[in-house]
This record gives structure tokens, sequence and C-alpha cells, in this order.
């Protein structure tokens, strides 16, 4: 007599641990907030619109957390940008014991408050303030003060000569600016536009490396380094930073790119493992090519190589 062996084979089923089944991927969303002198878009990296490149299929990430594997597919993302990151890590830990997918880019390190209820879970990238003139500008050999570089970039200093430079001339100032046209604070001056000063995306650095030698570039050293021997980055307090200073972030200028999370009060294994996602991504090689691309300085690995000019 023949019997069935479906029954039998449901019931084992019904027994396997939810675990050894592949876990479905899950669309899910990102809120991050981002300081303007850091590149606006790098929020954005995991999803799969914007800077996804078109080219490649879209990969969940996996993660496992609480003794279960998820996989995510970030399909939405909303970022906040503004000239101070203090205001959104408040914002971030005052509502800490109600787990949401949330992080942030900071460009400085915490405090001792901060490090109390946020813990750093990516050191992505190095940049630095700079201010950058036409190469054999006079101001290469002689310097400024920290306090005129932050006087010229506010638009309080006018000519060359007020900042100690002799026979620099009348200074046109050109600021670094994000999307949504504000000037990168930088140098301890603000994000408001000074009314001489030209807000332009690279700050002025190909105005400085035509050779227009009246431009004052304030903007990031990522940038200036492209440029290579074509322009001159003036000695602020003493020093100009480079690769190593930079890297090592012993310049004065010089601040990290790092990503940070709240310590939740009341976690939750889902929230958790979506901000575990996104990590993973930023401090994987996928995301770090995409930096890469965009000209951002990793915090560790080979940096590109800086032409001649």
């Amino acid at each position: 007599m023949r019997r069935s062996i479906a029954p039998f084979l449901l019931l084992l089923a019904s027994f396997v641990p939810a675990s050894a089944h592949a876990a479905a991927a899950q669309d899910t969303f990102f809120n991050t907030s981002i300081p303007t002198r850091i590149d606006a878009l790098i929020g954005f990296t995991p999803t799969t619109f914007g800077i996804h490149p078109r080219d490649r299929p879209v990969k969940p990430i996996s993660v496992r957390q609480g003794g279960r594997t998820y996989k995510f597919i970030f399909g939405n993302a909303s970022t906040a940008t503004g000239p101070d990151i203090g205001i959104y890590l408040r914002n971030m830990t005052r509502y800490r014991q109600y787990p949401t997918p949330v992080g942030a880019f900071v460009d400085r390190p915490l405090t001792t408050r901060e490090r109390a209820v946020l813990q750093v879970r990516a050191d992505i990238g190095r940049d630095a303030d700079v201010l950058a003139v036409a190469r054999d500008h006079p101001a290469c050999a002689v310097g400024v003060s920290r306090s005129d570089a932050k006087a010229i970039a506010a638009g309080k200093l006018t000519s060359w000569d007020e900042a100690g430079v002799s026979g620099g001339g009348p200074i046109a100032l050109r600021r670094a600016s994000d999307s949504a046209q504000r000037a990168e604070p930088r140098f301890g001056a603000g994000y408001k536009r000074p009314a001489a000063a030209k807000l332009l995306p690279d700050g002025g650095l190909a105005q400085a490396a035509s050779g227009d030698a009246s431009v004052a570039a304030v903007t990031s050293y990522s940038r200036a380094r492209r440029y290579g021997g074509s322009v001159c980055l003036v000695p602020v307090g003493g020093s100009a930073p480079d690769d190593e200073s930079v890297r090592a972030l012993s310049h004065p200028d010089a601040y990290p790119i790092r990503y940070v999370t709240p310590r939740w009060t009341r976690p939750k294994a889902g929230v958790s493992a979506i901000i575990s996602a996104f990590v993973k991504f930023i401090a994987g090689p996928d995301a770090r090519e995409q930096f890469n691309r965009r000209g951002m300085l990793p915090a560790t690995g080979a940096w590109p190589a800086v032409s001649g000019g």
C-alpha cells in the first residue's frame, strides 16, 4: 500500500527556522544630515535613483541583526543640509528613544557630550579648507594669518595689502557653494555670501588656474588638489595643507568626513538593520568607488595622483 509523503514534508517544513529561508529584499529609506562642506550627493549613494550607476543592477544589501538576515534596497532617501551639523545632531539625539533610520555625516570630531549618545559608524574621508590663488602669486611666499584668512573669506578685506601681502593688488573673492547657493562655511566665515563675492561650484579654482591673480578662491583641498601646480595654496597661520597633514588631520584646517548614528535607548532590530545596511554600503568598495569619482579623498588607501600643472 503506497502512502503519500506530502503531508510529512509539509510538517517538516513547518519546523525549519525562518532564518533558513532566503530573506526577501525589502525596499526601504533612510534620513541623513550633511554639513555643507561635504558633497550632499554622498547622502544618496545607496539609493536606486539619482547617482546609482545606470549600467549596474541594483544589488540588495544583506545584514544579520538579532539572529535574522535582512536584505534591503534603498529606494528613497531624504537629506537635510546646513552650515552647522550641530543642530542636526541635537535633533537626532533628542528623539533617540524613538528609533528611526537616521544618521549624519560630520565634518568635525564629536564632543564629549555627543560621544555619550552618538557613535561613529564609518570613517570615510579627509579634506581641508584652503585659500587658493594663481601660481606665483605673492601670497604664496608670505602667507596670511588665520584671522586674515577668515576676514578674506568673509569679504572684510578687499586687497592683499590689507592682509600683509605687498603687491598683491585687489582681491576678487570667490567662495565655493552648495546646491542651495549658500557659501560653504570655511575658515570660520559663515554661509552668507559676502556682497562682493561670487559663488562658484569650484570656489574660483578654474579662474585662479587660468592666471587671474586677483582671485582668492575659498574652497576645499580635495578640489584644489586636482589642479596640481596650476594653483597655489596660500599658507594660513604659517603653513598650507598637504596630503600628509590632511590625511593625518594634523593641519588646523583639515577635517574628517565620518558617519554617525545615535546610541538608541530603545533599539529595534528592523531599524538597526536598516542603519547597519546603510553603513555597510558606505564603508564598502562600491561606495568608495562612487566617492572617488566625486573627488573625495578616502580616510585610508591611495589617493589619486596629482598633475604637475
